[in-house]
């Protein structure tokens, strides 16, 4: 009876695997031009084929599809050589998908713990370090009155001679770093000109979110989606200043839930294994 189940628990498994992979955009099998598309039936069939004539051609051309436990549905094939550096590749694409994975979420713990218990997401620091972005949706729309009450607020009140000398150097550079790059991506512009005419409209027309004069309303969309594209911006780890890498091998990151799952699972694996 054990050996039935058993035998029962793995069929399920496989049709699970077959009806996953037939469900996703997968090519199963190349289609004459104007040929009907197959149904999920169809590309099931057409799977199961494959995996009952050559299960390492089956790895070779739907391994990117699996997960780990699919892997389960071959353990009576190991020892076959073919079969055996099937499963290799296959685990090593796993293992780079839960590694890019694993940094993302690390990076968004982070993110998250930056928004809570500092200012590195402050309007002023991400000016700061990215003039230009934040040119095109915040500043660009200030009015002088807006400008002079923004730079005295980040000047603040109790401040001496030297203080007030240094912040002026400070805007007078962060006015430098803003024509700086509004001149990097003019020479960008120019050179997308010259290659792509419809790429250099795109790249103009970034620039504006918004064309004319915006309402309160959409200053403050403005600012919602300058801050959203500075956090995407941390995300891609293109925050030249900051050091992943005290975040993306750096396990104290990891969500707490999915850390005391993993602890528990590889636990259960000793155990077996033991």
């Amino acid at each position: 009876m054990a050996s039935s189940s058993t035998g029962i628990d793995v069929e399920n498994r496989v049709e699970d695997m077959l009806s996953r992979i037939a469900n996703s955009d997968v090519v199963v099998k190349s289609q004459q031009r104007g040929e009907p598309d197959f149904t999920i039936d169809e590309k099931i069939a057409i799977l199961q084929e494959i995996l009952d004539k050559s299960p390492s051609s089956f790895l070779m051309r739907f391994g990117r599809h699996l997960t780990e436990d699919d892997l389960g549905n071959f353990n009576h094939l190991k020892g076959d050589y073919e079969i055996d550096f099937r499963i290799k590749e296959v685990k090593n694409i796993l293992d780079i998908k839960k590694s890019k994975t694993g940094v993302r979420n690390r990076r968004y713990e982070c993110l998250q713990r930056l928004m809570k218990d500092s200012d590195y997401f402050s309007e002023e620091n991400m000016r700061k370090r990215s003039p230009l972005l934040y040119e095109q949706y915040i500043g660009q729309y200030l009015t002088e009155e807006e400008k002079f009450e923004r730079d005295k607020a980040e000047m603040g009140d109790d401040l001496n001679f030297s203080d007030i000398l240094m912040r002026q150097q400070e805007k007078e550079m962060d006015d430098w770093l803003l024509e700086y790059h509004r001149d990097q991506e003019s020479c960008m512009q120019e050179e997308e000109d010259e290659s792509d005419s419809d790429s250099s409209l795109e790249i103009v027309e970034s620039g504006s979110p918004l064309k004319g004069c915006p309402t309160d309303k959409e200053k403050l969309m403005l600012h919602e989606e300058f801050l959203s594209a500075m956090q995407d911006k941390f995300m891609r780890g293109e925050e030249e200043e900051f050091d992943y890498s005290t975040v993306d091998t750096n396990d104290e990151y990891d969500d707490l839930k999915i850390r005391e799952r993993d602890e528990e699972e590889r636990y259960f694996d000793d155990d077996i294994a033991n």
